[in-house]
């Protein structure tokens, strides 16, 4: 089982997101809706994967992913958020995040792309 963290401060986004990676078996999947939490629990067990909203009270997307590589996070880092070309995604992606992918609306999609850029990475990862 893969650890993956989700963090959003959306409710009815994070429970979504929740239910996709539980259900496919393969994730061990922790859930909040703040990441001053999210960084604590980055800090307290292993986590392979974090996968981030953007905009979010307190601790945008931007903030969060350089807090989590000072706790000396090394895994994956999605950002999925609806903010599309914002140049504050590319400095998200300059403080540490791998990967951003938009959100449509079109969810199974988006998981299914997310999962396999998962996949796709801890098969990178076993090889190295």
């Amino acid at each position: 089982m893969i650890p993956v963290l989700l963090v959003d401060d959306d409710a009815d986004m994070l429970e979504l997101m929740n239910l996709a990676f539980t259900e496919s078996g393969r994730f061990e999947v922790t859930a909040c809706l703040d990441a001053r939490e999210a960084v604590e629990i980055l800090k307290q067990r292993p986590i392979e994967v974090v996968i981030s909203d953007y905009r979010m009270p307190v601790m945008n997307g931007g903030v969060f992913v350089r807090a989590a590589r000072e706790t000396g996070y090394k895994g994956l880092f999605i950002i999925y958020s609806g903010r599309g070309k914002d140049p504050l995604i590319d400095q998200a992606r300059q403080d540490g995040a791998d990967v951003y992918v938009p959100r449509s609306g079109d969810f199974i999609k988006e998981f299914s792309s997310i999962k396999m850029i998962i996949t796709t990475h801890n098969t990178d990862s076993a090889g190295v």
